[in-house]
């Protein structure tokens, strides 16, 4: 047995070893036991949001395109084949025959077409429906139904006709997509959570327990044969997966503990073969033990995504731009990132994270004390006086808390403002942000493809992801004409003016880069660190096939 990374006391290993026991289940063993730590908060792709959720969907279904985890480029998924025409706006999808359901059931175009329509539809609150937005009509379609234009089914289906999606050839093969304008990223849309294919025939059939086995049928590598909400989901090899053959693991256990320092007492002790997700606290020694060659199964790399502060900018005194300037110039990311990330998380002056080809980000935020006094008292508040204490509301597991603890400290210090921080469970969490029930927000976003729009698009008016209750109307603007422009050089300067003006108006505080730090067994290949944090179940396999399935 490895020894320890982090002592234990004698109450934590006997805690600890409860929860391990816990986990034991009849049936036959996982060729691989792995955790993100947390639950996935939805298994619908058209209500998907977090990053958890989309690695299960991608074990669970396919999309027209695969990202390659080894190198992020765009390979063939459903869609064997595209042709794009000349002007880019029309793409031309050629389903594999040999595309199949879980239950042997052909994949169809039909299946991509309910899928799209359904998140569209304003009912089903689909958070990434502007991911779909760059099909022609599209956004128009939402908009109509939202404004309850549309009188019933018939009328309905008379406004999905200006939308350029369309089923072609006998068999149902061939989908025609029309775009508003050239989208430079549109292949890789299309291996996003929001365009996976839906069953209409399961979801009308079991209703709100259509997520749930044995109701679930995917397309992917994998099924989910079991799922024990907090605890545990089994995975088991799809039969009909149109590339079974080379899909090495039959069975995947997907544990859930909550807690990481739990999460990795179980993979110090052999319970598991992959943790994505390390506690802060040991990652320094866990990444000066990779450097020094003594752990061969610390992965490490810089994503593509931004550790970041939300501000309500509907409640006061928020609304105040200086306010949240001044708060935004007195964090030190430096203190924030030695003592509470440890992850070498290089800092964020900017909210696009750097080294995208062709993108200049503006300057950042820097960080200056002096600055935020002046803009604290310019506001009427002075050394913090007159304004209410503010309440920082992070969730439950991860390490937010001592981010929290050191932002509240310094903003006494420096400013003389009180606060307080609220620890609740991720569901509430969600719930609370969504709803602007908050003052100040803990935040992450991983980019869902390499282009800076992924982080730009989110802050529209109306934006399902902004969560601030902030819009600009000269953003908006150039957020669309960033979409419209041919010119990959213009189209970069767009989006960095609109850049500009979010970080000029301070809705949000960036703090730093996220950078992954894994454990995986030496022996298990096709796990990779990329900045999109992406793995394809289907490409792990043991070394030497000695834990591999039949």
């Amino acid at each position: 047995m490895r020894k320890l990374l982090v002592p234990l006391t004698l109450a934590a290993a006997v805690a600890a070893g409860m929860v391990l026991l816990a986990w034991h289940s009849v049936g036959p063993p996982a060729d691989l036991v792995w955790t993100a730590v947390t639950e996935v908060q939805t298994l619908d792709p058209g209500r998907m949001t977090g990053l958890q959720d989309g690695r299960v969907a991608a074990a669970l279904w396919e999309g027209l395109t695969v990202l390659d985890p080894r190198d992020l480029q765009v390979r063939p998924g459903v869609a064997e084949q595209w042709e794009v025409s000349p002007d880019r706006r029309t793409y031309t999808f050629h389903l594999r025959p040999d595309a199949r359901w879980s239950d042997g059931r052909p994949v169809t175009a039909g299946d991509f077409v309910y899928a799209w329509r359904r998140a569209l539809d304003p009912t089903v609150a689909s958070e990434y429906v502007y991911m779909l937005w760059p099909i022609r009509g599209a956004k128009a379609y939402t908009a109509a139904l939202a404004a309850e234009k549309s009188g019933g089914a018939a009328e309905a289906d008379d406004l999905w006709q200006s939308v350029g999606v369309r089923i072609e050839g006998r068999e149902g093969r061939r989908l025609r997509v029309e775009l508003e304008q050239p989208t430079a990223y549109f292949l890789s849309l299309t291996a996003f959570p929001t365009y996976l294919p839906l069953r209409k025939d399961v979801i009308e059939a079991h209703g709100d327990r259509w997520t749930f086995p044995p109701n679930l049928v995917s397309n992917g590598a994998y099924r989910l044969a079991e799922w024990r909400f907090q605890q545990k989901m089994i995975w088991e090899k799809n039969p009909h997966y149109w590339n079974a053959v080379n899909v090495s693991l039959g069975r995947i256990e997907v544990r859930v503990y909550g807690d990481p320092n739990t999460a990795l007492v179980a993979y110090e002790t052999g319970e598991l073969g992959l943790v994505t997700e390390v506690p802060s606290l040991v990652q320094a020694p866990l990444l000066e033990a990779r450097d020094a060659g003594t752990r061969r199964d610390v992965l490490f790399g810089r994503n593509f995504g931004t550790y970041f502060y939300r501000f309500n900018c509907t409640r006061p005194p928020l609304t105040d731009q200086r306010v949240r300037r001044a708060l935004a110039l007195a964090i030190d990311r430096r203190q924030i990132i030695e003592r509470a990330g440890r992850g070498r998380q290089p800092p964020a002056a900017t909210f696009v994270p750097p080294g995208l080809p062709g993108y200049h980000s503006p300057p950042g935020l820097p960080e200056d004390v002096g600055e935020a006094k002046r803009l604290l008292a310019e506001a009427g508040h002075p050394e913090g006086r007159d304004l209410a204490e503010l309440v920082i509301l992070v969730n439950k597991g991860a390490d937010h808390v001592p981010v929290a603890e050191l932002i509240s400290q310094q903003w006494k210090s420096r400013l003389g403002l009180d606060t307080r921080i609220e620890q609740v469970e991720w569901k509430v969490f969600n719930d609370r942000v969504q709803r602007l029930d908050y003052d100040v927000a803990r935040a992450g976003w991983f980019g869902d493809y390499l282009d800076p729009n992924t982080f730009l698009d989110m802050f529209l008016a109306g934006g399902g992801n902004n969560d601030t209750g902030w819009s600009d109307k000269d953003y908006d603007r150039l957020i669309e004409q960033a979409a419209a422009e041919a010119d990959p050089a213009r189209r970069m300067g767009l989006l960095a003016q609109a850049e500009t003006i979010l970080l000029g108006e301070d809705p949000i505080v960036p703090i730093y880069v996220y950078t992954t730090v894994m454990l995986a067994r030496p022996d298990l290949e096709g796990v990779v660190v990329n900045p999109l944090n992406r793995i394809d179940f289907g490409l792990l396999r043991w070394r030497g096939g000695a834990r591999a399935a039949d």
